[in-house]
C-alpha cells in the first residue's frame, strides 16, 4: 500500500506523558514502523533530551515561537497527506486546515462542565467569565476547524458521548465523525503486572493499612473530576465503620485547588486516610496498590485512566460523562453514577467494598479491556487516515 506523509500535532512532546500524548506518540511510531513517514509537530518548547529520545523512527518539527503565517509555511513545506490536530488546542494552525481532527472537548462541554461548580454563585460567575471576548474568539477559531473547509474534515470522536458533543456543537456532516475508542498498551497495563507489583510493602509506603479498601482518584483538575465529592464519601464510609483509604494522583489545577484539598481533608479528619502522590508518569503502581478506581468526572471525552485501570484488572466507578464509561458494564465491571446523586455514589462505593465484589468486577474489566489493545486500534486509525488523504487535502492559507 502507498505510504502516507503523516503529521501529528502534540501539545506536549514528551513520550512518558500519560493519556492522550502517550497514545499519539505510540500511534506515530506504530505508523512509522508500517512504512509511513511520520512528523510530530509541537508549538511548545521541549527539552532536547526528550525530543531526541525514542524518536529515531519519526521526525520532530518544532513550531515553537513561530507566527501563524510561519507555521502555515512550515506545514506547506512538509507536503503532508494527513495532518491530525486537536482543534481546541491548535490556535497555531489558524492558517491551516487539518484534514483529520481528533477532538477532546466540543463547544457543548462548556455547559456540561458548569455542573462541576456546585455553588449557584460559582456557576453564575463562571458563565460570566465564559462570555469574555477573548474566549469568544477562541471558540470562533475552534469552530472554523470544523466548518470553514470544503470538503469537511474527518473527525475522530473518542466515544459516542463525544460524537454527540461534536455533532451538537458544529455544522459537520455526521458521516464524517467516526467513533474510534482509545486504546491501551496491554504490555504495560495488565492484571499480571498489577499483581506482580502489588505488595503489603507498596501499600504501606503509600500509607494504606493492611485491612483498608483503597480507592484511587487520578485527576489534575480536582473539581472537574469530583474529588470534593469523593472525599466526603470516604469520610462517610469511615464513619460507618468501613476502613476506606483514598489515593489521589494528580497535581490539581493550581495552588488554590491544592489548598482546598488540604482544607477539606483536615475538615473531614482524613489526614491519616488520604494519600496524595502528586503527578505520576506511570500509574501502574497506583493501580497495583488500589482496590478500585473512582472517576467522578463531569466531562471527559474518553478518560484514559478508566481503560488503563480496567486493563490492570481494577474495577471502576465513573459517570455517563466519561467516554470510557461506554466500556464499563454496570454491575459487572463497575458502576456508572451521576456525581450529583449522592445516594447513588454512596451505594456504589459501599457495594464495591463488599467481599469479592472488587475481584469479580476487576476480572470482567480486564476481559473487556482486551478488546481495546493498541495494534487493532492503530489499524483503525490508519484506515481512516487513508480515507481522509484520498478525499480531503490538508489546506494552507499563506
Amino acid at each position: 500500500m502507498t505510504a502516507l506523509r503523516i503529521g501529528i500535532d502534540l501539545r506536549v512532546l514528551d513520550a512518558p506523558t500519560p493519556g492522550q500524548q502517550r497514545y499519539l506518540w505510540r500511534l506515530g511510531h506504530s505508523l512509522a514502523a508500517r512504512g509511513h513517514e511520520v512528523v510530530f509537530t509541537t508549538a511548545r518548547h521541549s527539552p532536547v533530551q526528550i525530543t531526541a529520545a525514542n524518536a529515531s523512527a519519526v521526525r520532530i518539527e518544532s513550531l515553537a515561537g513561530l507566527s501563524t503565517r510561519e507555521v502555515a509555511q512550515r506545514i506547506a513545506g512538509l507536503k503532508l497527506d494527513i495532518l491530525v490536530a486537536n482543534p481546541e488546542r491548535s490556535r497555531h494552525f489558524r492558517r491551516v486546515r487539518p484534514n483529520l481532527l481528533r477532538s477532546a472537548y466540543g463547544t457543548q462541554q462548556y455547559s456540561q462542565k458548569l455542573r462541576s461548580f456546585r455553588h449557584p454563585l460559582s456557576q453564575s460567575l463562571r458563565r460570566i467569565w465564559r462570555s469574555n471576548p477573548w474566549l469568544g474568539l477562541q471558540r470562533a477559531w475552534e469552530r472554523r476547524f470544523y466548518e470553514d473547509a470544503a470538503p469537511a474534515p474527518w473527525v475522530i470522536a473518542q466515544s459516542n458521548y463525544m460524537r454527540r458533543q461534536i455533532t451538537d456543537s458544529y455544522r459537520v456532516p455526521e458521516d464524517r465523525v467516526q467513533v474510534i475508542y482509545n486504546a491501551v498498551d496491554l504490555e504495560a497495563f495488565n492484571p499480571h503486572r498489577r499483581q506482580t507489583l502489588r505488595s503489603d510493602e507498596l501499600r504501606q509506603q503509600l500509607g494504606i493499612s493492611p485491612q483498608a479498601f483503597a480507592f484511587l482518584v487520578v485527576a489534575h483538575n480536582y473539581r472537574l473530576k469530583g474529588l470534593w465529592q469523593v472525599l466526603e464519601h470516604i469520610a462517610a464510609l469511615r464513619r460507618a465503620g468501613i476502613p476506606a483509604h483514598l489515593l489521589v494522583a494528580g497535581r490539581g489545577t493550581g495552588n488554590a485547588q491544592r489548598r482546598q484539598a488540604d482544607r477539606q481533608i483536615q475538615r473531614l479528619g482524613l489526614q491519616a486516610h488520604v494519600t496524595r502522590v502528586g503527578g505520576v508518569s506511570d500509574p501502574v503502581q497506583l493501580y497495583a496498590a488500589a482496590d478500585a478506581l473512582v472517576h467522578l468526572t463531569w466531562h471527559d471525552s474518553f478518560g484514559f485512566v478508566v481503560l488503563e485501570a480496567m486493563a490492570c484488572g481494577l474495577p471502576v466507578i465513573t459517570t455517563p460523562w466519561a467516554g470510557a464509561s461506554e466500556l464499563v458494564e454496570p454491575g459487572v465491571s463497575g458502576f456508572i453514577v451521576d456525581p450529583a446523586r449522592t445516594s447513588d455514589v454512596r451505594d456504589a462505593l459501599l457495594e464495591m467494598t463488599q467481599e469479592a465484589t472488587a475481584d469479580r468486577f476487576g476480572a470482567a474489566a480486564a476481559a473487556r479491556a482486551l478488546e481495546h489493545g493498541e495494534p487493532e486500534n492503530f489499524v483503525q486509525v490508519e484506515t481512516l487516515m487513508r480515507t481522509a488523504a484520498e478525499d480531503t487535502p490538508v489546506a494552507v492559507r499563506l
